[in-house]
Order: C-alpha cells, then structure tokens, then sequence
C-alpha cells in the first residue's frame, strides 16, 4: 500500500483533494438547505425531497471516491457503510419505514435520542431524562421495534396484516379488521429468542429492586412518533401492576393495541401510513405512588398568564389524565423560586392502588384524614416544578409530564411529551415593545442569523476541549469559531453565538436540526460576552441583550398543518440518516469509517482523513516535485526547500527564491511571522548533558518519525494551500493550511513535537504553546511535548492572521525548552509572546497585505 501512495504524484493527489472539498461544500449546503425547510417556513413536495437526498447522497459518494483516489484501499470500506445508508435513503423514499438492525430489548441506561426509530418516541425521551439529565425515572427496557419488524412484518403473520390493512383502505369497517388483526396479534407465540430477551431483561430488572417479593410492571406503548411528531395520547394501551412472569403476554396485548380502532382512525385522520406504524413497547418498574399527578410546563388553558398547571392526587394516577380522579390543583409562576399563586383543592374520597392479585388496580377509600388535605406540599410542588421547567429547556417547547413521588417523597418522571395547546389559540410570540433600560443591547444586527429562536441563559465562553467538557446545561455557548466538536454539547445549550463560522458548516447543520438559535459572525462575541454573564439571545429579532428576558418570551404553539403532511414526515425521517453528526472528534477511537452512522458522520470522516493524507504524506520521495525544488532566501539562518506548485510549469527558476515570488498566500504568512524581528534567537544556549542524552535517547512516536520529520525543511505550496515541514535543532514542527476566499474551505493544522531537554522541560514547553495556541483560538490536543491545534472555517485574513502567529511561534520557542527551568517560567513566556504580537503582528499582516 506504502509503495502505491508513494507512486501517486502531488498534483494528482492534490487535484483530487480539491474536488473533494468542492463536493463536501456542495453537500454541506444541500444539507443545511434541507434542514432550513424544518423550520416550518416553507412549503416543499416530494420531488424536492427525493432530488435533494439524491444529491447529497451522490456528492458524499464522489468524495469517497476521490479519498479513494488519494490512498487506494486504504478507506475502501467506506463504500460499504455508504451503500448501507444509500440503501436505506432509498427504502424510506419508496415509502417503507426503515426499522434499523439491533437487539430485542435495550435496557434505559443505554438509550438517548439517537434510538428513537429503534425504541420509539417515549422510551427515547425516558432515556434522555434518566442519562443525560439525570432525572429519576423508573428501572425498565424497551422491547424494541425490531421485534415488531420480525413479529409483524416478516413471515406469513406480514402478509396476513397487510392484506388486512389493505382491506380496510379500500372500505372495509374499521372495526370488523380491527377486531381481526388484535386477534391475530394477540394469538402469536413470541419466538424463543424475542421471548428469551424479554425475560432475561425482566429478571435484570428484578434482580436491581427493593422489593423483589411485591415486584410489578407497567407495560406501554412506544410507537414510533408517539410523544414526539404526534402525541397518541389515549390511543394505544397501557397495563398496570402486571406480574414479571406475565410481562411478555402483557407486551402482546399493548402491540395489539396498534390495530385498536381508535389508534386506525386517528392515523387516519392524521394521514399517517399504515407502513410508518411500528411500534417498541416500554417495560418499566411500577413505581408505588405516594402521589401522582400530571404537570403542564405551560398552562394550556390559559397560556399567555405564564403559569405551570399541576394537577395532582394520593395513590396511583391511572384515572387522572381521562378525567375520571378529583385532583388537587396548583398554579405555579415560571420564575423562580416558582411562587405558588394559586391552588384548588378538592375533597378526594377514593384512592387508586394497583390489584393484590392480577394486573389492573382498583378504587379503595382514602383515609378521612387525608381527604382534604393537599396531596403536594410546597416543597414537592416546587421540586416537581423545577423539573419540568428544566425538561421544558432541553426539550425546547413546553412539556405535558406524568410524575409519581415514591414512597420516600423522591419525583419519578414516568412520561414528558409536547404539549399541543391546538390551533385554536393564536400563536404567542416574543413581546420586544416591553423591553426598557433594564435590558441593554449588547449586539444589534450584527453577525448573520443561523437558525431563529430565542435563547436565555448564561454565557459559556469556550476556548478549549476542557472548558468544552464543562459546558452547562442551559448555557449560551460563545465561541470564536464554529468547531464540529461542539456538536456533543448542543443539546445542552440553549443558544450559540460565534466570531465567525459558516452558515453551511457542521455546527450550522446540527444547530438547525436541533433548532438551536444561533448567531455567526459577530467578529468580537468571545471579547464582549464573558464567561457567567447573563444574557438573552434573540434570533429573530437579530439582537442579544443583556439580562435574562423570561416575561417577554413565550411559544409559537399553534400546530402549522402543513407538519402533519406525509411529506414533512418523510423529510424529518430522512434527515435523521442524513445530517447528525456523531463523529466529531478525529482524536477519538471511535473515529472510524465502520461507525458511520449518517452522511453528515461520512462527509465529516471523509474530510478529516484527506486533510490528514496532505499532512502525513512524504512529500520528500515525490519525483515530480524534486525536479521542481528550490531554496527560499530568508531573513533568518532557516534552510528551507519550497517547492511550489502554481510555479512548476515556470522555465528557468532560479536556484534560489525570494518571498516575493512565492504564490502561495499562507507560506508568504507563515515566513513573515518566522522572519519577524527578535523572535529567532541567534545565540548558541547551554544544555546540560543529561538533558542531551535524555532527547537523544527520546523514541519517537510514529507519526513523526518519517523520513519528512528527519530530513531538510521542505514546503509543498500552490496559491492558496501550504505543507511546511521543518526540523529546528531537535524538535519538529508541521503546518498544513488552505487559505483562500471561502470560508468553509480554509482550515489550519500545526503540530509540534521533540526538544533537547529532559521529559520535564520540553513537557513544559508543550504546555506553554498550548496555552498560547488556545489563546488564540485553535482547538488543542497534547500529550507530553507533543501539540496539535486545529482552526477551521475562518476568513482568509483571520488564516493569515493565525499563520503568521504560528511561524512566530516557531521562531520563538525553538530553544525555549532550555530555558524553561521552572513552572512558574511557562506563563512568564506566553505573557512575552502574546506581548511581542501585539507589536508584530499587525505589522507583518500589513506588510503582506501591502
């Protein structure tokens, strides 16, 4: 493999890098033009969606080819995972329902969102509240819609449904195929494996109780889209106090409850395929209420009042929702610290307990003394409240939520869904005509509007992986560039604000699927927004105040029907296998072509591995490009081979260039900054013998350690792109950059490793240049004295701007591990570094400028 990257030339690796790039920003802008139609705002048919899945799908191929083209084989199984996700694109525009491959049952601590289509709406939102925000949920699983897909698709029992299906679309009555298709399905015997799965998982479950010997289960539906795209409240069965040895029975009777005829006539009335109705079942631990009650994050009844409406009673809540308990009821401020304002308490004479014997539960008489007493106290009310504003935050709409206290008074959230107030009640919107002195402008109408929306919270100014790692729930996340690793954090936040970026980068792409708002391009947001201020982000209005605004922002609720239509539908199942990226740190060791995921996870992969072709290639080897060397003549003792591309068909170049004749805009940047006055230090410094044979004896990691890290200095250029290899004494430094008029295209990656001093010194000085490689916005890695920082999607002046610090860096640190005796030492150097900048720096880009 070696000897055929080795036989492929650099104008024919780099002319296949370039039609790469061009194919990932074509399909970067597909993407985000796809996710802008979510927004509700425009009307679209499914010739729109077929050409434009088509169309990102054909472009994420071309670029596996031109991968391909660069390092034959080496990523060819790239192909496979593509034509895995092609195939299921496909499938779903034919209008089939993609039920993804996985296991029977997945146990709540391992499901997040990104199972929604594999264990269903309600279960996905269970696993978010119990993992990613840590809310008390009850133990359980999802018996998951691969089981449905073997159970009731496949086989002799699939085409019996269908052609049921089949009879009641052409007029048969709804309840003549109902009766028969809940027959059949609650005839079935469940297959070994499926039934094996379950009652192993019940038996987990059983096994982690305090009450294994009264132990019972609440079995309920899942269906694909319920609690998410549409409610489904009421339509499909839930079972209490079912016995463990009973669960797989009881998980028949709620899959049975998809053929019920209320469940068909409101698909019906939705116009949801038969074909699109799969459904998971959840399996959780029946939770011995105390108290039950149900919590409208948002009063549906009276929603421009601002107030939360909990209705609760004693015991178990299985009449509460259908009207048929008395509940205590309690009006609840939005803002902390939740101030009741009202309460109606209503004189409660039954209780609902679950059954001694068999599942069901029954109606008993509650105690006189609690009758009319209020079944939340103060303290519970405003626990139960907190949560729901905090689901309400994440889920980024208001939240009509189940809740149960257990015995120990703890919440347990059984259910969150959207809450739908109807189309009746107009739409609410932000109120800016109320804002007053109170609220300061900090940005008007600066920066470009990636996805509308309001967003209040406190600044979480980034610079680094571990401020990133820190990043709040609720946050407004400022940053100065728009990195895809942020990805991981977006859900948390709610809003995002940059100095720069694109508009069809990856974070752009994620904060839309999503519907973060957020705001690009403010040039200074990371100088005026600092970390722990509060702050609302209007992107709508194309403002950010200071302050939090809560009293002037409420919902659009008002349902759009036009996100009810199958296509909508089909557009949002599309983009799930489309644009989340999951891949977004290359450094990972699940970056890997095979946990691919998405197209978006491909483009992403794609990209990063041509990038790292460029860097990593032994340029030194390359025949054609030796006929083509030349010295750069500098103002530094550097000796330095530049081999320009945008000059290899000049006739009679001289031996030797000057920087004035170089094409290439980032090598003009970078040897300015190297060249800038008093950075290179012309005195021979001291070195203790055992810091030599410390370095000497030093084993070099293997990806620095070819023949291109121990050979001359070499440059691979063309006009706007640079490969600079350079060996100083004994460390190593490696720039690699596009610097041109398009944003998303341009992109800067340095690493630095090596030194002559012991482990400790040059340690130090890794840190030192990490510190100031943060400091100036790279997004850095480092493991000892080895560095790397990463910047992307910056303007051309801003990649210059970075270079020219880089080759001052270079300059500057070259002995700096000699003296860097002491600790305190380190930010002692980055103070004169980031000094000696504010004098150069500007100075060198105008002079190139010039």
């Amino acid at each position: 493999m070696k000897e055929k990257e080795s036989a492929l030339s650099f104008p024919f690796i780099f002319d296949h890098f370039r039609k790469l790039i061009n194919e990932n920003n074509q399909a970067l802008e597909i993407i985000a033009d796809m996710g802008a139609k979510m927004s509700g705002e425009f009307v679209f048919d499914r010739n729109y969606i077929s050409s434009s899945t088509a169309e990102v799908a054909e472009s994420v191929y071309r670029m596996i080819y031109h991968l391909d083209c660069m390092v034959p084989g080496k990523f060819h199984s790239l192909f496979s995972v593509y034509n895995r996700i092609r195939a299921e694109l496909d499938s779903e525009l034919e209008g089939n329902l993609v039920i993804p491959e996985g296991e029977y049952v997945i146990g709540y601590e391992h499901i997040d969102d990104t199972l929604a289509t594999l264990v269903g709406g309600k279960n996905a939102n269970l696993g978010v509240l119990g993992g990613l925000l840590g809310v008390r949920i009850p133990d359980g699983f999802a018996v998951t819609s691969h089981c449905f897909d073997q159970l009731l698709r496949k086989g002799e029992c699939g085409i019996k449904i269908r052609s049921l299906l089949h009879q009641w679309e052409e007029g048969r009555e709804t309840a003549e195929v109902s009766r028969e298709l809940v027959r059949l399905v609650r005839g079935l015997s469940l297959p070994k494996p499926i039934h094996k799965s379950i009652t192993k998982a019940v038996a987990s479950v059983v096994s982690r109780s305090l009450r294994k010997k009264d132990m019972r289960f609440v079995v309920r539906s899942s269906a694909i889209g319920e609690d998410s795209e549409h409610s489904f409240a009421g339509q499909y069965e839930s079972i209490l106090n079912v016995l463990p040895e009973d669960v797989p029975d009881a998980y028949l009777r709620v899959l049975s409850s998809l053929y019920a005829p209320q469940a068909m006539e409101y698909r019906r009335q939705k116009n949801i395929l038969e074909s699109e109705a799969v459904m998971a079942v959840g399996v959780q631990e029946m939770v011995h209420a105390r108290v039950s009650g149900v919590v409208y994050s948002l009063n549906a009844f009276e929603p421009d009042k601002d107030q939360l409406l909990v209705a609760s009673t004693f015991g178990l809540g299985a009449g509460l929702v259908g009207g048929k308990q008395r509940a205590d009821q309690f009006h609840v401020s939005r803002k902390p610290p939740y101030e009741i304002l009202g309460m109606d308490i209503v004189h409660k004479k039954k209780i609902v307990k679950k059954k001694q014997e068999g599942d069901g539960v029954i109606n008993s008489r509650l105690n006189p003394r609690l009758r009319d007493r209020p079944s939340l106290g103060v303290e519970e009310l405003r626990e139960v409240v907190n949560i729901a504003m905090r689901l309400e935050k994440y889920f980024r709409h208001p939240q009509d939520i189940e809740f149960a206290l257990d015995e120990r008074k703890n919440p347990v959230i059984l259910q969150s869904r959207s809450l739908n107030i109807g189309q009746n009640v107009p739409k609410l919107i932000c109120d800016f005509s109320r804002v007053d002195d109170n609220y300061p402008i900090l940005f008007d109408g600066v920066g470009d509007i990636v996805q509308e929306g309001v967003g209040m919270g406190v600044v979480h100014n980034v610079r680094s992986e571990e401020e990133l790692n820190l990043t709040p729930q609720g946050a407004i996340l400022v940053t100065h560039f728009s990195s895809p690793n942020f990805a991981r954090v977006l859900k948390r936040v709610n809003g995002v604000i940059t100095d720069i970026g694109s508009q069809i980068g990856h974070l752009s792409t994620i904060a839309r699927e999503f519907r973060v708002p957020m705001i690009i391009n403010t040039q200074r947001a990371t100088k005026v927004l600092k970390s722990g201020m509060e702050i609302t982000l209007d992107a709508q209005e194309h403002k950010i105040y200071e302050g939090l605004m809560p009293e002037l922002c409420y919902y659009e609720f008002a349902e759009d029907p036009f996100e009810q239509t199958y296509e909508f539908r089909l557009l949002r199942r599309l983009l799930k296998k489309i644009s989340p990226l999951k891949l977004v740190d290359p450094a990972a060791a699940t970056f890997r072509a095979e946990a691919c995921r998405t197209l978006h996870d491909l483009l992403r992969f794609v990209h990063e591995k041509s990038v790292e072709v460029l860097v990593d290639r032994n340029f030194a080897n390359d025949i054609f490009l030796k006929e083509h060397a030349r010295r750069l003549q500098l103002t530094i003792p550097l000796d330095l081979t530049v081999i320009d591309f945008a000059l290899c068909r000049t006739k009679r170049l001289p031996s030797r260039l000057q920087l004035h004749e170089i094409k290439s805009v980032p090598l003009k940047a970078l040897a300015r900054g190297m060249c800038a006055e008093g950075l290179w230090e012309r005195e021979p410094v001291e070195v203790d013998m055992k810091s030599f044979m410390s370095s000497m004896t030093k084993t070099f990691a293997t990806n620095v350690s070819d023949p291109r890290f121990v050979g001359q200095n070499l440059a691979v250029t063309s006009g706007d792109y640079m490969n600079v290899s350079l060996r100083l004494g004994y460390h190593f430094s490696m720039i690699d950059s596009i610097c041109s008029g398009k944003e998303i295209d341009n992109y800067v990656y340095f690493r630095f490793f090596g030194g002559v001093t012991d482990p400790k010194r040059r340690s130090r000085r890794g840190r030192m240049i990490q510190q100031i490689l943060m400091a100036n916005d790279f997004m850095v890695s480092s493991k000892g004295d080895l560095v790397v920082g990463r910047l992307k999607g910056a303007s051309s002046k801003a990649i210059r701007e970075k270079i020219f610090i880089l080759g001052a860096l270079v300059s500057y640190t070259r002995q700096l591990d000699v003296k860097l005796v002491d600790e305190y030492m380190i930010s002692n150097y980055v103070s004169q570094f980031t000094t000696l900048m504010q004098r150069y720096r500007k100075v060198g880009l105008e002079k190139e400028d010039g």
